[in-house]
């Protein structure tokens, strides 16, 4: 693994952070249902979450000598909150298991770059396991 390649994967990364950024924002307004002001409060919450995160690997990208991309994967479009809540808990365990991979890429990277990354993958990790069990509650 070079950071050349670490560079990619971390693009293909924040296209999904693009995604779930975009994704949230749009279904805070398509939300429909009881209690729907309740998810779109919670919604919010998430795509501001969300724009955190394409800050953060915009900026780890640049950090690396990377260019960040601005492109974004694809999404449906849903109204149920349920299918809202299961599309994000789906959203989250890809990511969990895409960022714990990405500790192996680190790894295999190594130097000051490899342990960098494996810091600031390890925190992405905790906040979308946290998401993912809050989503599991909720589908409860």
């Amino acid at each position: 693994m070079n950071k050349e390649e670490i560079i990619e994967l971390l693009n293909q990364d924040l296209k999904n952070e693009w995604m779930h950024m975009n994704f949230y924002l749009s279904h805070a307004s398509r939300v429909t249902g009881l209690h729907c002001h309740e998810y779109k409060e919670l919604l919010l919450k998430e795509a501001n979450s969300e724009m955190n995160h394409v800050v953060d690997f915009s900026d780890l990208i640049i950090g690396l000598g990377g260019t960040p991309t601005t492109q974004a994967n694809q999404f449906p479009l849903l109204t149920k909150p349920k299918e809202i809540i299961e599309f994000a808990l789906q959203m989250e365990i890809t990511v969990v298991y895409n960022y714990t991979q990405r500790i192996k890429d680190a790894q295999e990277l190594g130097g000051p770059d490899g342990q960098w990354l494996e810091i600031f993958l390890e925190k992405q990790i905790e906040h979308s396991r946290a998401d993912v069990d809050h989503y599991r509650q909720i589908l409860r």
